[in-house]
């Protein structure tokens, strides 16, 4: 009897321990992510796009896909750049919210959000007839009304991430190109990159210097919606065909 029990409690601690550490519990309807489940595989997430390298972006992940982060007018106005987002999408890469703004979050009433959370919505229901459902907050700022408006507008996951490149921040490229070798050297550990479409070198020169030795580590670069395993979903509500370019399709 003390033996079944023994093997029995052993058996919960074993399944309790294999669980991903980066898993964390919905708050308010939305999980909040911190890095991939599936091991293996590394995503790359690009935020603060639409601008002018994310195809170049794209191009230097050797046939790996990745992750942006939109706004809807920060470098440039996002309907400006309708035709590279399309592309983006057509080539199965996930595109998700960023707010409008880039604004932080957390220094703004209910309202505020909703209008930072709306906005892009709409960008995207009229340049792809879909609404995204997974979102990265500016600067990985949130706080729990945060996570209500995200869940009261439908939103499944928020994603921080676990390593940081540190271009927005001015760091080198060496610095950059040291954090991806961490992540080449630490396989099959997964991982959750954040770099940023907008700067230049970042697509020139680190991810083609990283990328391959990324995956010659035997690493797969999906997707986060990917590297989620079960616990990814589409990223997406389908809300209809894209529309046409209007008098709409303004930041102004």
């Amino acid at each position: 009897m003390f033996t079944s029990l023994a093997i029995t409690l052993l058996a919960s601690l074993s399944a309790i321990n294999a669980s991903p550490i980066s898993l964390q519990p919905r708050q308010g309807g939305v999980q909040v992510i911190n890095n991939c489940y599936q091991s293996g595989q590394v995503a790359l997430t690009f935020d603060d796009g639409p601008y002018n390298y994310e195809q170049d972006v794209a191009n230097s992940l050797n046939g790996g896909k990745g992750t942006f982060f939109l706004n809807g007018n920060n470098y440039g106005c996002i309907y400006d750049k309708a035709d590279q987002i399309k592309s983006l999408h057509a080539q199965a890469h996930t595109l998700g919210s960023h707010t409008w703004s880039h604004a932080d979050l957390t220094q703004l009433d209910e309202g505020g959000i909703h209008q930072e959370l709306e906005k892009v919505e709409q960008a995207f229901i009229k340049i792809l007839g879909l609404k995204p459902l997974y979102f990265r907050p500016p600067y990985g700022s949130y706080n729990d009304l945060v996570l209500k408006v995200l869940s009261d507008r439908g939103y499944k996951k928020l994603f921080l991430w676990s390593e940081d490149t540190g271009d927005a921040n001015g760091e080198s490229t060496g610095y950059s190109e040291g954090v991806l070798d961490g992540v080449a050297n630490s396989y099959p550990s997964p991982h959750l990159v954040l770099s940023h479409s907008t700067i230049q070198t970042t697509s020139s020169e680190v991810l083609p210097n990283s990328v391959w030795k990324i995956q010659q580590a035997g690493y797969s670069l999906v997707a986060v919606d990917t590297c989620l395993g079960d616990s990814g979903e589409w990223p997406y509500e389908y809300v209809g065909e894209p529309g046409e370019p209007d008098g709409s399709w303004t930041c102004y």
